[in-house]
């Protein structure tokens, strides 16, 4: 059994550093403190796909294949990608830095990774 480590997820291909996706993160808070309805609303969706997304990642290695197989995972992952090209477009309407979008990427791991990293600030804030 490998053992799962952060050192080990950083020696893997394009990875996503904590560092890096918080300021990702940073950026796209910046943004929602003049929340119009229309940003509020993509953010939240946007969180709710990334926790979903997360939640079923977080538990992808200890299921078998018959769960990988009902799970859905290649929906929900496209549901992460859609709510952030969404929350972006709605940035960029508001005439808002959506520079962030760029900087994540458009690589589904990067993106799957990011989802991981909002949903654990938000598990762990929420004590």
């Amino acid at each position: 059994m490998t053992t799962i480590t952060y050192n080990n997820y950083l020696a893997e291909p394009d990875p996503l550093s904590f560092e890096e996706a918080m300021e990702i993160y940073e950026k796209i808070l910046q943004n929602l403190e003049n929340e119009t309805d229309a940003l509020k609303d993509a953010w939240k969706t946007a969180l709710k796909a990334m926790t979903t997304y997360a939640d079923l990642r977080a538990n992808w290695l200890q299921q078998t294949k018959e769960e990988h197989h009902e799970a859905g995972r290649t929906a929900k992952h496209d549901a992460v990608i859609h709510s952030l090209d969404a929350l972006c477009e709605t940035m960029e309407s508001l005439n808002m830095d959506a520079a962030w979008r760029n900087q994540l990427g458009t690589a589904r791991k990067r993106i799957g990774d990011f989802a991981c990293y909002v949903s654990c600030i938000y598990g762990i804030c929420a004590r």
